[in-house]
């Protein structure tokens, strides 16, 4: 039986590896193309089956009037301007 700990650490897997930044321990941010979440809520599902996942939608610009004080445990808020590809 895999435990909440096992399937958050699978979960965090899935999440970097479709191009997400680890915030804080259980948050991430990440930009997916218009119509690609369900298809990440698809390939979560398979491997989360007691933990709980939420893919927020935000706007565009959301993050770019985020507000942060200290240095972040993870990543910072923002990801880097840089496009990155993934191969999943």
């Amino acid at each position: 039986m895999r435990t909440t700990a096992s399937e958050r650490a699978k979960a965090a897997a899935i999440l970097q590896a479709w191009g997400f930044v680890r915030v804080q321990r259980s948050f991430y941010v990440g930009k997916l193309p218009r119509g690609r979440a369900a298809n990440l809520l698809r390939v979560l599902a398979k491997h989360v089956k007691s933990g709980y996942v939420a893919l927020i939608p935000v706007p565009e610009g959301a993050l770019d009037g985020a507000l942060e004080l200290g240095k972040p445990p993870y990543a910072p808020l923002k990801p880097p301007r840089y496009k990155q590809i993934y191969v999943v």
